[in-house]
């Protein structure tokens, strides 16, 4: 039986890895693609959006005060002292890697070392001077490495499964995020630009979930906003979409969770069970009215059922 310690850093190596790898997309998005932008932006829209999707508003303005973008650039990046910066996920990763060191490959562990270093390698200079791109991109590459050791060296036994579990709950948690900073941006345009500005953020919110170019070869054509939030919510398919990594977290849980607690009213089981299938027979037409209120309920449902498994199978 693994201890709970184990299993507590497998599943935080799994949750940490999906957020420095989707913040560094989210960043770099934001800024390169802003570059191509029809019409010019705010410097400040970037940057409130960046620290808005990692939920980082408060903590920026305790440090800093004012939105500059080299220091939106470095809190968010390279900061040891934001435990929302990409690097602090990134060392808290391989912290909990190193906490569960005699339960994975040589490989993966080797994998997620390296990222560490490659990480720590960044200087806050660097990132001022060349931009966040090389680095976000690094990290990209970093996770999707890491996780294909995960995938291609650990036997599908508790050890995989509760880091699985780990990356598609938190997974799920990102895209609620950069769903909900996106219709933030998307409220804030001035009405003569709407129509043109819209289309841009909309792009901008799929690239930021790596979806772009699935959800137009879905549609056919240039996603809608209300597109773009279907394939991103409920598509069963895609394994950007909340309801995807619903399906596949609950049917982990199933695999950890003792046979006698499947499904009963209270468990983990029957919360994230209850909740796939709620999401199985919603449509688009349910949450058009306010979905940034729904996405804030889908959020806090994720992170409660994630506190309940942590709390029910791996506090120690």
């Amino acid at each position: 039986m693994m201890l709970s310690r184990i299993g507590n850093s497998l599943f935080w190596l799994g949750r940490y890895l999906e957020r420095a790898e989707h913040l560094a997309r989210y960043v770099k998005v934001q800024y390169v693609s802003s570059l191509d932008a029809p019409l010019a932006q705010r410097q400040a829209f970037v940057q409130e959006s960046v620290l808005r999707m990692a939920g980082a508003n408060w903590t920026y303005q305790q440090k800093y005060g004012t939105l500059s973008d080299q220091a939106v650039l470095h809190f968010m990046t390279v900061d040891e002292l934001n435990p929302g910066s990409i690097m602090a996920s990134v060392n808290n990763a391989r912290e909990n890697a190193r906490g569960a060191r005699d339960s994975l490959s040589a490989e993966l562990w080797e994998e997620i070392n390296k990222f560490y270093h490659q990480v720590n390698n960044y200087s806050r200079d660097e990132i001022q001077h060349e931009g966040p791109f090389d680095f976000a991109q690094m990290v990209e590459e970093n996770c999707a490495e890491v996780k294909g050791y995960a995938d291609n060296s650990l036997p599908r036994n508790e050890v995989w499964q509760l880091l699985s579990l780990g990356m598609h709950l938190e997974r799920a948690a990102q895209v609620c995020r950069i769903l909900q900073a996106k219709l933030t941006d998307i409220g804030q345009v001035e009405d003569k630009l709407a129509i043109t500005m819209e289309s841009y953020l909309v792009m901008t919110m799929l690239k930021s979930a790596e979806s772009f170019d699935m959800s137009k070869r879905h549609y056919k054509t240039m996603p809608s906003r209300n597109d773009a939030l279907e394939f991103l919510i409920f598509n069963p398919v895609f394994p950007k979409s909340i309801y995807f990594n619903l399906q596949i977290a609950r049917e982990l849980v199933k695999k950890i969770a003792l046979p006698e607690e499947l499904d009963q009213k209270g468990t983990v089981s029957f919360a994230i069970g209850k909740m796939a299938h709620t999401y199985r027979y919603l449509t688009i037409e349910d949450v058009t009215e306010n979905p940034t209120a729904f996405l804030q309920a889908t959020l806090q449902k994720i992170y409660d059922i994630a506190a309940s498994f942590e709390q029910k199978y791996l506090s120690y």
